[in-house]
Parts: C-alpha cells; sequence; structure tokens
C-alpha cells in the first residue's frame, strides 16, 4: 500500500501456561500391598510415578510471522493506511478479498488533493480519479489524465503496465505490504481496541533507499491475524512514514463492477 503509490502513481506470543500440568490424580510414593484384585492377591510393591507434560513453549518470533502471513491468503479484511515518503502524505482505506478489493486512494504534499478509487473485480480493474490522481498514481500526463478525469477506466487486472495501481488492493497482495526482513524479534505485547496482541519486530524496506524499523502487532488469542502495522524511530516509538490498521477479517467482498466508458486494452512494457 505504500511503494507502488509514490512515482508510480500502501511479535507474536502465545499464551504461556506458566507452571506444570498435572494430568490426572497421581499418588507418588504410596505403596499398594496386599490389595485383592478379583480375588488375586497382589503381593509385593508398586510404586507409582508422577504424571507430568512440558509447559508450552513460547513460538518464535519467525514462527508467529509465517503463521500471521497464511491468513492472508484466503481471507477478506478491512484496512485503513497513512503513510509519509518524500513529504508526500498517503491516506488509503479498503477492503480486501483473495480475488477482488476495492480501494480509496488520497495523496498530494500536504494537502491532500489527489484523489482515485479502484475496483479489482477478478481479471478486470476499473480505475478513476481526479486529475491530478490518475497523473500520480496511475503515470498519466497532465492531458491524458484531463480526459479521463472523474470517468471508470477499465483495464486487464494482470497488465505489467498497471501492476503497481493494483498491488494492495487484493488480500493475497498483503504477503508483500506485510513482509518484514530477518532477524525478528518479539516485542511487548499490549490491547488495541479492547483486543490483546503480540508484537513482532523487524525492518521493511520503504521506498528505493529507505529501510524501517517496524512492529506488526498481531491476535494473540485464535487465529493470529494482523491487527495493526507501525514503523517505529531509533527510540521504538511509532512515526508518520506508517501505520496501517487492520479489522473486520472474514468479510464478504464482492465490489460491484462500474459502467466504464474508458476501456484499455494490454499495453505492452517492452
Amino acid at each position: 500500500m505504500r511503494e507502488r503509490r509514490q512515482g508510480a502513481g500502501a511479535g507474536l506470543a502465545g499464551t504461556v501456561l506458566a507452571g506444570t500440568v498435572l494430568a490426572g490424580t497421581v499418588l507418588a510414593g504410596t505403596v499398594l500391598a496386599g490389595t485383592v484384585l478379583a480375588g488375586t492377591v497382589l503381593a509385593g510393591v508398586l510404586a507409582m510415578a508422577p504424571q507430568t507434560t512440558a509447559a508450552a513453549s513460547t513460538p518464535s518470533a519467525s514462527t508467529l510471522y509465517q503463521e500471521a502471513l497464511a491468513t492472508t491468503h484466503s481471507w477478506s479484511v478491512h484496512y485503513a493506511s497513512s503513510s509519509t515518503q518524500s513529504k508526500v502524505n498517503l491516506v488509503e482505506s479498503g477492503d480486501a478479498g483473495p480475488a477482488s478489493g476495492t480501494q480509496t486512494v488520497l495523496t498530494g504534499k500536504g494537502s491532500l488533493d489527489d484523489s482515485a478509487t479502484i475496483d479489482v473485480i477478478g481479471g478486470i480493474t476499473y480505475l478513476k480519479g481526479n486529475a491530478g490522481g490518475l497523473e500520480s498514481l496511475a503515470g498519466m500526463s497532465a492531458t491524458q489524465a484531463a480526459v479521463a478525469a472523474g470517468q471508470w477506466i477499465e483495464f486487464p487486472t494482470d497488465d505489467a503496465a498497471f501492476s503497481q495501481l493494483v498491488a494492495g488492493v487484493r488480500s493475497q497482495d498483503l504477503v508483500k505490504e506485510l513482509a518484514l526482513k530477518e532477524p525478528l524479534s518479539l516485542g511487548r505485547p499490549r490491547t488495541i481496541e479492547g483486543t490483546a496482541v503480540d508484537a513482532i519486530q523487524g525492518t521493511q524496506d520503504f521506498g528505493t533507499k529507505t529501510v524501517l524499523h517496524v512492529v506488526l502487532y498481531v491476535r494473540a488469542r485464535g487465529t493470529h491475524v494482523p491487527v495493526e502495522e507501525d514503523s517505529l524511530d531509533a527510540q521504538g516509538k511509532p512515526t508518520a512514514a506508517e501505520h496501517v490498521v487492520y479489522s473486520k477479517w472474514g468479510e464478504i467482498v464482492r465490489p460491484e463492477a462500474p459502467q466504464a466508458t474508458i476501456s484499455i486494452g494490454r499495453i505492452s512494457t517492452a
């Protein structure tokens, strides 16, 4: 949800049950002698050893991260993000499904004057924006953007010429958006909007030359779906570079196809 917009156009720890789990009732050190069982005399000594199971261990940061990524392939989610790169602000919100999704984008230096809406429906994508949005987000010339402004534009979803525009609209694209580089480490658990989350920290490429320190918060109980992602400064405090909130995991995403007035065939990038 982030890189493609600029110049192209957005620790996990399981619950540990401390102590030893005792399965059943163990009577240790008791000697059973002379016990009559169904007429049979048990002579001798029967010593019963205590029964124990190992305490639950905390999953590694890498394991929890992979579990969180696995949910993004087939689940649907609502998201809202904001980021700043090279003094350009970007605000996005949308609903992402495995094959379809819709997204609204606002961007600009200072004020958010440039806007666009992107609807991905299987193999077809629809785009509508103002002139500034079509220039900055879709890479159109000023003349092209002026003509197409306010109209729905249709093009193939898999057209390489528009790959950066489409990236991040579907839930299957979130794997790239959430990509963290090793080494990964577990951060301090917390509660976000009433939801217990665990934190996983790593780094992330931001733009062409910037590497951010990032924390990804995921649900601590149940399925470890992403809840929030934030960029951090050297002191571990959130910065304006990146902030994404994920919610409504499992929602139904079925955008309706608009009536396109402009159809663009496949464009060669060779």
